[in-house]
């Protein structure tokens, strides 16, 4: 996947286990705390991608929530591009979770807020704020909150859909569903 979830070809990670809630969640399934991975057996399966990429993505759930195994993570990635989505703002952050959050090229901060949705580049609402706690992108932030959505991508894996990017408008995963099914597709 290129650009949707973060400059060049990425790795996107999903985190489990979120404590914001946020009404209109992509993804509310992994708000769960208690599904996906172990840390050990989930660095196993993607060290033989490292080299393939251009950066990492962390998403979720809230990976913060998790900051004793996400900083285990960053720990031992290479010299990768680092971009963290997370509904904190650096100032709600613990000792751990700054130590994670510093380790960052680039950060959205901010809970999603779904009346304020539009067509922003990587941020579901525009309460969300970019950070480039490594500096490496301070030089661009202006332009990024400037920059369209790069869009939704729709991938077939088997027999199902996934759908990656960030939504730009109220139910636009579902109008998509909704076309393919019209299209002969199940869901």
């Amino acid at each position: 996947m290129e650009n949707i979830l973060g400059f060049g070809k990425r790795l996107v990670v999903w985190m489990s286990g979120c404590p914001f809630r946020c009404d209109g969640c992509i993804v509310p399934h992994l708000q769960n705390l208690n599904i996906g991975k172990e840390y050990e057996d989930f660095y196993k399966k993607i060290e033989p991608l490292l080299d393939k990429i251009d950066g990492i993505t962390f998403s979720g759930g809230e990976p913060l929530f998790q900051a004793d195994e996400l900083l285990k993570l960053l720990k031992r990635l290479p010299n990768l591009d680092k971009m963290l989505f997370t509904g904190y703002y650096y100032n709600e952050l613990n000792e751990m979770q700054r130590e994670c959050f510093d380790m960052f090229d680039l950060v959205i901060e901010g809970r999603f807020e779904k009346e304020k949705m539009g067509d922003f580049l990587w941020r579901g609402s525009s309460n969300q704020i970019f950070s480039s706690p490594t500096g490496k992108y301070n030089d661009i932030l202006d332009k990024l909150y400037k920059a369209k959505s790069a869009g939704i991508e729709v991938v077939v894996k088997e027999n199902e859909f996934i759908f990656y990017g960030i939504p730009t408008k109220n139910n636009e995963i579902e109008k998509i569903k909704k076309e393919l099914s019209l299209r002969g597709f199940l869901f």
